[in-house]
């Protein structure tokens, strides 16, 4: 399969055939760049367990604007903690985590953050 593919897919054996790991990530929080929403957003997600996996994330603003952004296996091999940024224009609503719910995931409940009313 990696030599059709090109890929190492070490990870995949490691997680699904080799060990009995778990898939569980969280979104972390919510940062904007100088305290200012029109200026982007930085956004930390942490994968709890041990399995690696590609991960989609939408993020939504509170001005109607949505990114969905596809991230490969490789973010997780130095750390199990990422930070990407987003180019928002507004303030951040809700950050998805496997919004199609495709991935294994062991917990659905830390897979999504919301922004807390005041």
């Amino acid at each position: 399969m990696e030599n059709v593919s090109g890929e190492d897919l070490g990870w995949f054996w490691r997680s699904w055939v080799l060990n009995n790991w778990k898939l569980d990530m969280t979104v972390e929080g919510v940062k904007y760049t100088k305290d200012n929403a029109a200026n982007g957003a930085e956004i930390a997600l942490l994968n709890l367990e041990k399995m690696p996996m590609p991960v989609t994330v939408l993020v939504k603003e509170e001005n109607g604007k949505e990114h969905r952004i596809d991230f490969p296996v490789e973010i997780w091999q130095r750390s199990a903690g990422y930070v990407f940024g987003v180019p928002s224009t507004s303030e951040i609503k809700e950050v998805i985590i496997d919004p199609d719910k495709k991935l294994p995931e062991w917990n659905r409940d830390n897979n999504t953050w919301k922004k807390k009313a005041f």
